[in-house]
């Protein structure tokens, strides 16, 4: 059984002046990053008030809801952003799938919970088709007075959220290191369901997927120069594969790209290395620029009803990738033996963990998705 854990998107506004251009939408940076855990390992410790059960209440106007961008904004106001801070609340819609099982955590509470077995059915899949027809015909001017149903592909729903610089309300308490970290990210803002309050959203699932990549001894092996070939068995590419080993020395391989059903010849007596490299490599694989770069020219005519849904990027900030790498550093670099860490591809994500974000026509969403994938206990044939 695999874990997808610690899946985590913080919510980050856009900057003063990023978009001055009262008919444009205003630039909205989504990062969400975590760690697919292959095979038996634990996740991390998660706080007791967060949801393994769905609601009992009447959902609010769904984001995909709103009207849609005319192209004529009736009193069009410019909107400021101090220290990256919104001048008005943000209403988002999120929508969250499993292919590989169903969600198991999730916070806040969500406005509707589809079993696994319903969202990732024939029905579903086929509904889905005919909801992808009805946005394209939306964005072509047809249809847009049709109410449009949420994705039957996913299982969790927030059908409205609200994004605020401040707290709207003070959080639950919380004991657990990374919850306290997150909470006090710098620039991102609250996110508000309707009764709770968080600085990110999280969502975790119990899913049956199976680990794309083997280990086998290539021609020349020797106990002295053991040469070992790695195999990736998917139709997806696998990126930024880290092999670390830790024996009397430890060892680094770093492959950057293994292509769908491509192959990687490594001698581990080549690459000698420390934790200290392992942990430097990554994050030079991950890390954002700090400073916020809106997208190129001016996106109009947003609808509402058509999320975005394919991430543009896999990095993230420093202080996000901090808090990833605090959280889960020993289980990377520090355990004794074999562990391989590597990326996973957008395209992987899109399929195993499909996501939707909703926003309003005056907001454009820019998505990063951030996936590593940890095999613990590697056993070096």
């Amino acid at each position: 059984m695999a874990l997808r854990s610690l899946v985590v998107s913080l919510i980050l506004a856009s900057p003063v002046g990023a978009n001055a251009d009262m008919w444009c939408a205003h630039p909205l940076w989504v990062h969400e990053w975590g760690v697919h855990v292959l095979g038996p390992g634990p996740a991390l410790p998660l706080p007791g008030w967060f949801h393994h059960a769905g609601p009992d209440a009447t959902r609010p106007l769904a984001v995909r809801e709103l009207p849609p961008d005319s192209g004529v904004r009736a009193l069009p106001v410019l909107q400021f952003y101090v220290d990256g801070a919104p001048g008005r609340p943000i209403p988002i819609g999120l929508e969250v799938g499993f292919h590989g099982g169903p969600a198991s955590a999730w916070y806040p509470q969500v406005d509707a919970l589809v079993a696994a077995a319903q969202a990732n059915g024939p029905g579903a899949i086929a509904a889905k088709v005919e909801l992808d027809v009805l946005r394209a015909m939306r964005q072509q001017y047809q249809r847009r007075n049709e109410l449009v149903p949420p994705d039957p592909t996913k299982q969790l729903v927030w059908d409205r959220l609200t994004l605020t610089a401040d707290a709207p309300r003070a959080p639950s308490p919380s004991d657990v290191p990374w919850v306290n970290t997150a909470r006090a990210m710098p620039g991102a803002l609250w996110v508000a369901g309707a009764q709770e309050a968080e600085r990110f959203v999280f969502y975790e699932a119990d899913t049956h997927e199976a680990n794309p990549l083997t280990v086998a001894r290539a021609d020349g092996w020797d106990p002295k120069h053991r040469a070992y070939v790695l195999k990736n068995g998917s139709d997806q590419a696998v990126h930024d594969v880290f092999v670390v080993t830790r024996e009397a020395k430890s060892y680094l391989v770093h492959i950057d790209e293994l292509v769908a059903h491509g192959t990687a010849r490594f001698v581990l007596e080549d690459h000698v290395a420390s934790a200290r490299d392992a942990e430097a490599a990554l994050r030079a694989t991950l890390l954002e620029a700090p400073a916020k770069t809106p997208p190129a020219g001016c996106t109009m005519d947003r609808d509402p009803a058509v999320p975005v849904e394919h991430a543009t990027s896999h990095r993230l900030y420093g202080p996000e990738l901090d808090l990833l790498l605090s959280a889960w550093r020993e289980r990377f670099f520090a355990r004794p033996g074999t562990t391989i860490v590597y990326r996973e591809d957008a395209r992987t994500l899109d399929e195993a963990m499909p996501l939707a974000i909703y926003a309003d026509m005056t907001t454009s969403v820019v998505l990063s998705r951030a996936s590593l994938a940890l095999w613990e206990g590697v056993v070096l044939p």
